[in-house]
Formats: structure tokens, C-alpha cells, sequence
């Protein structure tokens, strides 16, 4: 199998994260995002949507960080989806989704905009939530990393990036989450082109 992804895209993070944790035997394949790669025909013959990652497997490519992290885990698992905290797992990964990577991304690239502020809101009011969920659990769905915690571990940790500073239960969870070697490799891998972005971002709202 291959994973076509970019290191710096966090849904693309997470599923590498998602394929180390699992041990899962997955070539990962960089596509050239900054050269046009995400309009190649090649590439959007696998992900028609022209978005990362995707999973090339023997039946066919899998799009979507979650189809593709449910897909590896239901093979090499279950670690992300103990059946246990499964259903509870799979909320706080959406919430992850929609609320924190989601709102990081908009933070990032249109800064300044009443888009961006919204977005700041967004990720708030998710974090607020987290905030209570994290009372006496070092992880989201117990004592375990699972699914529930990747996405959000990576959008907290992007939006503080930008100093925007979550509250102390998320960002306590934050550092454990990054303890977690293949989170820290993946972080590391993300940040030259990252701080490029941040940059960016500082001149935007500085009016450069």
C-alpha cells in the first residue's frame, strides 16, 4: 500500500501518524503540493477532489484521513478504535476535524479575515469542550491514545503555533500527545515548510 501525502498537511499527518502507531506496512509517497501535484492527472485519478492523503490499496485508493485510518485499524488494530470507546472515539475525532484542523487551516491562510475570527471562535468553543472531557482523563477516551485524540492533537497543536493559547487540561493533553514518538517524528517533519506559512501569515497581519 501507499500514502500519498504531504508532511505539512494535517490530515496528512494524521494518517501517517494513524499508519506508525498501527505498525502497517505503507509506503509513504510525498506528492509535490507547491509544484501543482494536487492538480496532476495522475494523482487526481486517485483523489478525484484533488485533496490529501490518500491510500493506494490492492482494491482500489481510499480517500479521507478517517476512511483511511478506520481502514488500517480494522487490518493491524485495533488500537485507534479499541471496541471498547470506539463510538466516543469517532466523535472526538470529527470534532478534531471540523473544529480544530478545519479552523487552523482558515487561521492560517486568510489571517485578519472575519473568516479567521470565526474560526478562532470555532476552535474556542471545541476546546471548551475538551476542557472538560480531559477532568481525570489523561486521553480523550480514557487512559489510551486513540483516534479521538489525533486530529485535535494536531490542530492544538498548529493554532498554538499561531499563539493562540488553549486551556491549560488541552494544552497539558497537547504535550502527552506529543510525547508520543510518531506524533513528535511527523511535527518535526512538518515545520521547515510551516514556519514558511507562519511567516507569511505574521506579515499578513502586520499589513506586509
Amino acid at each position: 500500500m501507499e500514502l500519498h501525502f504531504h508532511p505539512t498537511s494535517p490530515y496528512s499527518r494524521k494518517a501517517c501518524v494513524g499508519a506508525l502507531l498501527l505498525g502497517a506496512p505503507v509506503t509513504p509517497v510525498v506528492v509535490d503540493v507547491m509544484g501543482g501535484g494536487l492538480q496532476d492527472p495522475a494523482f487526481l485519478a486517485r483523489s478525484p477532489f484533488g485533496k490529501l492523503p490518500v491510500l493506494v490499496t490492492p482494491s482500489g485508493p481510499i480517500i479521507e484521513s478517517t476512511s483511511i485510518l478506520e481502514h488500517l485499524d480494522a487490518r493491524f488494530g485495533p488500537k485507534l478504535l479499541p471496541p471498547e470507546v470506539a463510538l466516543e472515539a469517532r466523535r472526538w475525532d470529527r470534532i478534531g476535524d471540523l473544529y480544530l484542523i478545519d479552523s487552523q487551516s482558515v487561521m492560517l491562510f486568510q489571517p485578519g479575515t472575519p473568516a479567521a475570527e470565526a474560526a478562532e471562535r470555532a476552535a474556542t468553543t471545541a476546546w471548551g469542550l475538551l476542557e472538560a472531557r480531559l477532568d481525570g482523563r489523561p486521553f480523550v477516551c480514557g487512559d489510551a491514545f486513540t483516534l479521538g485524540d489525533l486530529s485535535g492533537a494536531i490542530g492544538t497543536d498548529y493554532l498554538m503555533l499561531m499563539d493562540v493559547t488553549p486551556p491549560p487540561r488541552v494544552r497539558a493533553w497537547r504535550d502527552r500527545c506529543f510525547v508520543i514518538p510518531e506524533l513528535a517524528t511527523t511535527r518535526a517533519d512538518a515545520m521547515p515548510l510551516m514556519e514558511r506559512f507562519l511567516a507569511r501569515r505574521r506579515a499578513a497581519l502586520a499589513g506586509g
